[in-house]
Formats: structure tokens, C-alpha cells, sequence
């Protein structure tokens, strides 16, 4: 069961942090005409990154049953590092948020009122690159936890 859960953690990741590489870097537009698409990716691929999201905290919260006993961990330098983890991935879910149930929407509704969209969508750019680069730090830290 171990080894199911790390497997599903580290593909969650994957997926995960795969998709927001490629909507972040592929899809973003580089012409005003292909913001609607842009758009309509990022809301249909909302689900499947939520999914992925879901799918590393719940495996991972697992993963860490597997770590040993609560004092042991405690004592151990992994406690410090998991600390961490755990924090960015708080504040990776709320970048999230607010990418996908603020500026998604903002965008949307920019695209809809004939709005500029040019401010919702330098947000969602600033977005995606903060959790991608949190997102490699948290892997990192997994990394290290998992070797010690």
C-alpha cells in the first residue's frame, strides 16, 4: 500500500505541476485573439488540477502516517522540513484559489463585457509562476524528507 500511495503522490504532482507548466508556458496567449481560448482551457482544466491538487494533499497526509511514530518524526530533522512543506502547500492552494475562482472568472468576465483582460491576465501569469516555483520547492523538500 506504501509503495500505491507514493505512486499516486508523485503522479499527482506530476500531472499536476505538469499542466500549470503547460498552460502557464503553451497556452498562455501571445496574441489578444487567442485569450478565449485561453480562457476556456484554463476553466476546462480546473477539475483535472484540482483532482491532481486533491490526490498529492490526501496521499501525502497518508505518506507521512508511513514516516514512523509522531514523537520519532517530532525528533527527527524531518519534522522542520515537513513543516515547511506542509505550509507552502497551504500557501500553493491559495494561489490556486484565487487563480482559478477570482482571476479565471475576472477574465472571463473581461472577454464577455469587452473589458481589457490585459490585467486579469498578467495576474493569472504571476500566479502560475509563483505556484510553479513553489511547487518545485515542495517537491525538492519531498525529496529530502524522503532521504532522512
Amino acid at each position: 500500500m506504501t509503495l500505491i500511495a507514493l505512486w499516486l503522490h508523485v503522479l499527482g504532482a506530476v500531472v499536476w505541476l505538469g499542466g500549470l507548466m503547460y498552460q502557464a508556458h503553451v497556452l498562455r496567449p501571445a496574441e489578444p485573439g487567442q485569450v478565449q481560448a485561453f480562457a476556456e482551457a484554463a476553466r476546462r482544466g480546473r477539475p483535472a488540477a484540482w483532482a491532481a491538487l486533491a490526490l498529492v494533499v490526501l496521499t501525502g497526509f497518508y505518506n507521512v502516517t508511513r514516516l514512523g511514530p509522531l514523537e520519532q518524526v517530532m525528533q527527527s530533522r524531518a519534522a522542520l522540513v515537513l513543516a515547511g512543506k506542509f505550509v507552502l502547500v497551504l500557501v500553493v492552494i491559495t494561489l490556486t484559489a484565487q487563480r482559478d475562482f477570482a482571476q479565471v472568472p475576472r477574465l472571463r468576465r473581461a472577454l464577455g463585457g469587452a473589458e481589457d483582460p490585459a490585467p486579469a491576465l498578467r495576474a493569472i501569469a504571476w500566479l502560475d509562476r509563483l505556484a510553479l516555483l513553489l511547487g518545485a520547492i515542495i517537491v525538492y523538500l519531498g525529496l529530502a524528507i524522503s532521504r532522512s
